[in-house]
C-alpha cells in the first residue's frame, strides 16, 4: 500500500513537472540609446549588463548602452518626460506613480523581482507592477549627431511614405504593379504587437510563435510584408535591395501578424520602382 502510494505521488510529480513551464521569464523591449529595440525575455542582470533569451539564444546588452526597460510599451508622462530631460534614473508603475531611483538587480522568473537603489536604500518592485525602468535617461547622441529615439516617440515620416496600419491586415498602396517588376523598399517604424512587446520591420524573433498561422510562414511576427492583388504575400522588413515582385495588380502592404486586434502603431513605407 505504501508502495503504491509513493508510486502514485512520484508519478503525480513528475506530471506536474512536465505540465508547468520551468523558468518561465518575462518578454521586455530594451530600448537602446541607438534606436534599436529587441525583444526578449529579461533573464537576468549582472555587471556587465542586461541577459536576454532571444530566438532561443542569449544575448547580453550593455547597461550603458541601455535607456529603458520596457514591460509595457508606451508614451511618457509629462512628469517622466521631466526627469527623463533632468537625466534622472527611474521607474514607471503602471498605475502611473513614478518612482526614483537606479535597478540594481533583476532576479526570479515571472514575476521577476526588481531591486531599485535610491538614497533611502533599496526597494524590491515586481514586473507585474512595472510599466517602464529608465536605466540611462539622457540617452545618447545618434548617428546624425540627435538624440536617440525615446520609447513612444515616432520617429519622423519620410515624405511621400505610404502608412502602414499593425492592426490592418492589409493597406491598399495604390501603387499598381506590373508582373516581373523590381521594387525598391524604404521602411521605418515600431509597433506594438501586444502591449508588451514591439517589433520593427524586421519581425520580431522574441514573441514568434512556433505553429502559429501567420500570414508569411518562416518569417518573424510583426515583420512588413507584401503581396500584389491577392497573390502569396512576400517579405519586405527593412530590405533595403531591389525585390522583384511577381503578379499584376494593386501592391498590398501587411504586418506579418495572426492577430491584430491587439496591435497598434504603424510602419512607414516608401517605394521606388527599379525597372
Amino acid at each position: 500500500m505504501l508502495n503504491k502510494t509513493r508510486l502514485s505521488l512520484g508519478l503525480g510529480l513528475f506530471s506536474l513537472l512536465t505540465v508547468l513551464p520551468i523558468g518561465a521569464q518575462e518578454v521586455v523591449t530594451l530600448a537602446m540609446k541607438n534606436g534599436e529595440r529587441p525583444s526578449g525575455e529579461l533573464v537576468d542582470m549582472n555587471r556587465s549588463g542586461f541577459i536576454m533569451r532571444i530566438g532561443g539564444q542569449e544575448r547580453a546588452f550593455n547597461a550603458d548602452d541601455v535607456r529603458a526597460v520596457e514591460f509595457v510599451v508606451g508614451p511618457v508622462s509629462a512628469a517622466a518626460q521631466a526627469k527623463i530631460n533632468a537625466g534622472q534614473p527611474f521607474v514607471v508603475m503602471r498605475n502611473g506613480q513614478i518612482i526614483d531611483g537606479r535597478l540594481t538587480d533583476v532576479g526570479g522568473a515571472r514575476p521577476l523581482r526588481l531591486t531599485i537603489e535610491n538614497g533611502g536604500g533599496s526597494r524590491d518592485l515586481t514586473s507585474n507592477d512595472v510599466a517602464q525602468v529608465w536605466v540611462n535617461p539622457e540617452g545618447g547622441a545618434s548617428a546624425g549627431g540627435g538624440q536617440a529615439a525615446q520609447p513612444g516617440t515616432p520617429a519622423p515620416v519620410p515624405a511621400n511614405a505610404i502608412t502602414v496600419p499593425a492592426n490592418v491586415a492589409w493597406t491598399n498602396t495604390g501603387v499598381a504593379v506590373l508582373r516581373q517588376r523590381r521594387l525598391r523598399f524604404s521602411s521605418t517604424g515600431d509597433i506594438n504587437l501586444s502591449p508588451t512587446a514591439s517589433s520593427g520591420v524586421n519581425g520580431s524573433p522574441a514573441v514568434t510563435v512556433a505553429g502559429a498561422r501567420y500570414p508569411l510562414q518562416g518569417a518573424y511576427a510583426g515583420a512588413l510584408i507584401g503581396r500584389v492583388g491577392n497573390g502569396a504575400p512576400f517579405l519586405i522588413g527593412g530590405n533595403g535591395d531591389p525585390i522583384l515582385v511577381r503578379g499584376t495588380g494593386n501592391l498590398m502592404l501587411g504586418v506579418n501578424d495572426d492577430v491584430l486586434t491587439d496591435n497598434g502603431g504603424n510602419f512607414y513605407v516608401t517605394i521606388a520602382q527599379v525597372n
